[in-house]
């Protein structure tokens, strides 16, 4: 009877380890989708950034000319 019940309790152990694995992978892919979206968000703040500071210097290039 005591075989019996360590044998089982040693069952419930992996399946208590493969759920806690398999909540890690669901908790780390969401991790690793929210950083990708907020990088993806960064590059194209960062590129909008690069063209009006590329095109207030073009403006600034024009004003010098005119004096």
């Amino acid at each position: 009877m005591l075989l019996l019940s360590l044998a089982a309790l040693s069952g419930c152990g992996q399946k208590d380890e493969r759920k806690a694995a398999e909540e890690k992978s669901k908790v780390e892919q969401a991790v690793k989708e929210a950083v990708t979206k907020e990088f993806k968000m960064y590059e194209g703040a960062k590129a909008g950034l690069e063209k009006v500071e590329k095109e207030a210097q073009e403006r600034r290039e024009k004003e010098k000319e005119v004096k």
